[in-house]
């Protein structure tokens, strides 16, 4: 995974990210999730961090046909913490 830096932002902040690592580098779906949420909002991602936090649970799939944290919850939320995106 890559490492992020002050810096390493900046520059490719710059490049209008062209350079950027893909994050998820297996885009295929699994055949099988021990837990499937449906909506990426706000309420969607915390049940996930919730549950694989709070229970251990990390085999979930959140489906969302925008982007997460987008719709509403960017429309009406300050902020989204990046520990819900990740």
């Amino acid at each position: 995974m890559q490492q992020y830096s002050g810096f390493g932002l900046l520059k490719h902040s710059l490049s209008y990210h062209e350079n950027w690592q893909r994050v998820w580098s297996n885009p295929t779906p699994k055949k099988h999730y021990d837990v499937v949420i449906i909506g990426g909002g706000g309420h969607g991602l915390a049940t996930a961090y919730y549950l694989a936090k709070e229970h251990g649970i990390t085999n979930i799939a959140v489906i969302e046909k925008g982007y997460l944290g987008g719709g509403n919850t960017a429309r009406n939320t300050t902020i989204v913490r990046s520990n819900y995106l990740w």
